[in-house]
């Protein structure tokens, strides 16, 4: 296998690996025609709940939540937990789906088709495919795919040469949801590199006498494993630095091993013909949420913007960060999914859009998506459209475009203040969407105080650390009581077909608080996609039948997630110890006063 300067030929590819790549007719494909049918079917039942009893009107909004989180959940995830079973019975046969290196080629007639109306010097290009597509290793529809590459490289029109005394400013990791039109999902693993002064065939333009220019390599697989298959892919660099026919051995190696199910670690032991020997213990260790630099992020944005993109992320919006440069809008939609941790994003998730690919954003389904603010002048129709919208409508309400600098732009929830006012408008507007949202204004706030308090120490890793206790805090203040719950039982019954144990589950956990704010978020949030995935990463970790499901779960994480949650439980029952004897006080008390009068 070598690599290639065959200019693909993409206006004639189907590009069937990525929902959001095969443009309008995968976007709006008949599927999700049937879905939206549904979805407004269900909005017009609930439409005339509503004009029966207007005083209803939370309890209304509150069942739409609820409607449309399940609605969400079921039709953009049924299909990955399929796939991912799939994948996990065939899982003696290989590690991952496939590697790919993509790498930027000097723009010609035939590849600069497909970006014909954008102005670029160089294109992005598939260079190298591990196993070779006549290798089929999964099933039958996997052969004949293509990727896309603008995705891996999104910045390519503003690709810069390395030259010599040029300094690189460090690799780039980042994670890519990939769907395609039939509901399967795989997560691509990137790392963006410099290879400086390599050999490699004369043709390819990757390296030139100018410089040398920036490629991604990238490991795809359906398990959402982030930390080990990062620590694989560094690897996979290392090798790549040294020559490809070195990491070809590598992949061939790791390829057929296992995914590690029980703790262990992946070794690979290497031999050289020098004598040289190298012993490789991929661990899967790698940043948590107290490494991520978070703190800059949300001491930009402020922790009432950064409260509402939660609450968006939570109630699975489509949600657009815009910036003023790859850099900065990669590190925020990144630093912001690590916010969500314990919890995950399990939809569509692009750092980077491209500008080649704007049309993304019309898709229906949720996603988080970084858009160069240079591009925010291309989604004026889309932002009227959402602002002229019916509220109720299940299916479209449900856009948030957020500058980095400026704030929420859509949706504008609040009346226009004067500039000089603009901080209170930004904070009463981010709170103002969070009610919308279903997200009480008491959690809302409180969490606001909570990131304010972490990021008072300034920018670092203890800010990081303190923003991580903030969130872990507040999840399990609202979710404490899951453990009682019997989840991990009523999981493994739904997956045989019990679909009761899931809901007495949900049930007992919404009833557990004795909150009314508690109570309301928990009541459409257990229905979440986001919500599921994350009890399935719960139930996988079990010791009892982690032999059954691989280990895909944040350990250290989730560890720490369950000593708040211990922490907010003995609270809970501290609590309703106190209100017993303060309550018994009362009547005493007023007997006693009775009794006096």
């Amino acid at each position: 296998m070598s690599r290639s300067n065959r200019p693909i030929s993409h206006h004639k590819v189907a590009r069937n690996d990525f929902i959001t790549a095969k443009r309008q007719s995968v976007l709006f494909s008949e599927r999700f025609n049937e879905i939206v049918t549904k979805k407004q079917t269900s909005q017009q039942s609930l439409s005339c709940l509503c004009d029966s009893d207007e005083s209803s009107g939370v309890n209304f909004k509150l069942k739409r939540q609820v409607t449309r989180a399940k609605l969400v959940h079921r039709s953009t995830l049924a299909l990955y937990d399929k796939h991912l079973n799939a994948f996990y019975g065939c899982m003696e046969s290989h590690l991952f789906d496939r590697a790919l290196i993509i790498n930027l080629v000097k723009r010609n007639e035939v590849n600069g088709l497909p970006y014909e109306n954008i102005r670029c010097d160089y294109v992005p290009c598939i260079a190298y495919i591990y196993p070779e597509r006549n290798n089929q290793h999964m099933n039958e529809g996997h052969s004949s795919r293509s990727d896309c590459p603008d995705l891996f490289i999104p910045d390519f029109t503003r690709a810069k040469v390395f030259r010599e005394s040029d300094r690189w400013p460090g690799n780039e990791e980042f994670t890519l949801t990939l769907t395609d039109e039939s509901g399967k999902r795989t997560f691509a693993y990137c790392v963006r590199h410099l290879i400086r002064r390599h050999e490699l065939n004369n043709e390819q333009a990757t390296s030139s006498k100018e410089g040398d220019l920036p490629e991604v390599f990238a490991i795809i697989s359906p398990i959402h494993a982030p930390l080990f298959y990062f620590a694989l892919a560094r690897e996979c660099v290392c090798y790549l630095h040294d020559n490809l026919k070195k990491l070809e051995n590598l992949l061939n190696v790791v390829y057929r091993c296992t995914f590690p199910t029980d703790g262990s670690s992946l070794h690979v032991f290497e031999k050289a013909k020098d004598g040289f020997k190298r012993n490789i213990v991929i661990r899967g260790q790698g940043p948590t949420l107290g490494q991520s630099d978070c703190s800059g992020i949300v001491r930009r944005m402020g922790p009432e913007i950064t409260v509402a993109i939660i609450a968006a992320l939570l109630a699975e919006q489509r949600v657009i960060i815009a910036g003023g440069s790859v850099q900065c809008v990669c590190h925020a939609v990144q630093s912001v999914a690590c916010l969500l941790h314990p919890f995950s994003w399990p939809y569509t998730l692009i750092p980077v859009l491209p500008d080649s690919l704007l049309e993304i954003v019309n898709s229906p389904t949720p996603y988080l998506m970084g858009l160069l603010r240079t591009n925010m002048y291309k989604l004026k129709s889309l932002a009227a459209k959402d602002k002229n919208q019916c509220t109720d409508d299940l299916t479209q309400d449900d856009l948030v475009i957020v500058d980095l600098d400026g704030g929420i732009f859509v949706p504008q929830l609040t009346e226009l203040y004067t500039a000089s006012e603009s901080i209170d408008y930004k904070a009463k507007n981010a709170f103002a969407l969070c009610e919308k949202l279903l997200v009480p204004r008491k959690l809302a706030v409180s969490l606001a105080i909570k990131l304010k308090e972490a990021i008072a120490v300034g920018e670092g890793p203890r800010a990081d650390l303190l923003l991580q206790k903030a969130m872990l805090s507040w999840f399990a203040a609202l979710i404490w009581p899951y453990k009682g719950c019997g989840f991990y039982a009523a999981f493994v019954a739904e997956s045989n077909g019990d679909f009761e144990s899931i809901r007495t589950s949900k049930a007992q956990l919404i009833a557990s608080h004795s909150s009314k704010s508690a109570r309301r978020f928990t009541e459409w949030f257990v229905e979440t996609g986001i919500f599921r995935e994350w009890i399935r990463r719960k139930v996988a970790s079990a010791p009892e039948i982690t032999s059954m499901i691989p280990d895909v779960a944040e350990d250290v994480v989730n560890q720490k997630f369950d000593e708040y949650v211990i922490a907010a439980t003995l609270q809970s029952s501290q609590r309703r110890v106190t209100n017993i004897f303060t309550k018994a006080h009362n009547v005493v008390f007023r007997s006693y006063l009775a009794k006096k009068l």
